[in-house]
């Protein structure tokens, strides 16, 4: 098995800082497992992530807390949200339901099988014009593999089983992309899709049924994946 090699050189480096910076920035926060994964570090082992991450942390543009009892993320600090025009809103350790909604939102973008992109309000009206309005939600991503298709996630975070919300949900963002005319024109094309995050393999099963039950089924792609590593934060939301 071939050793990793050392950082080729202080561009490479900067080249490092910036993409650790920039996925704290992009999901407000990130843990080492993402961090490993990014494409400037692919050639590099562990010593060299966790280097990169101190350096980062020297600059103070990343700061770290606990996500759970277990496990520490990072989040962004004034230079680092300086640096990528990020709002003060987003300097700092989150609260318990945005750490369970950032988490989720790059525990199922970066850290599955398949490698998605989460887009900011900004960068979706950037590259989809026809899609942008007021108060546009940060939950959208792109999933490059096939021909490519915006989707929107739904977080479900409720401790309770009670999947018929959580569809009742899902139905009225069906309805509310499907009233646009942009996303209209996304989803004629086979283009869009609405994935539910859950916690519960079981939730996941029962919402899969209920709208495969559905008499004219849905308009839009849904697809609902189980996420049990967000149990641990599930049950420190108040």
């Amino acid at each position: 098995m071939s050793q990793p090699r050392p950082i080729e050189n202080e561009q490479h480096r900067e080249k490092m800082v910036y993409q650790v910076v920039e996925q704290v920035a992009r999901y407000r926060l990130s843990v080492f497992a993402s961090l490993e994964r990014l494409p400037a570090f692919l050639d590099y082992g562990p010593r060299e992530v966790r280097q990169v991450v101190q350096e980062c942390e020297r600059r103070q543009l990343i700061g770290s807390a606990l996500l759970h009892a277990n496990l520490r993320y990072w989040h962004l600090l004034a230079a680092g949200a300086e640096a990528f025009r990020c709002s003060e809103e987003r300097i700092g350790p989150l609260s318990e339901p945005a750490k369970l909604r950032a988490f989720a939102l790059l525990r199922f973008c970066c850290l599955s099988d398949t490698s998605r992109h989460h887009l900011a309000p900004d960068e979706l009206r950037q590259h989809f014009p026809d899609l942008a309005r007021p108060g546009l939600p940060n939950a959208y991503y792109f999933d490059p593999s096939g021909v490519g298709r915006l989707g929107f996630a739904r977080i479900d975070a409720g401790r309770r089983g009670r999947w018929d919300r959580t569809l009742q949900s899902v139905q009225a963002d069906m309805r509310e992309h499907l009233a646009q005319a942009g996303f209209r024109r996304l989803i004629h094309a086979g283009r869009f899709e609405i994935t539910v995050l859950t916690v519960f393999r079981q939730k996941a099963q029962r919402i899969h049924e209920a709208l495969a039950k559905q008499v004219r089924g849905p308009c839009v792609p849904v697809n609902v994946v189980a996420l049990p590593e967000l149990l641990p934060l599930v049950i420190s939301c108040p």
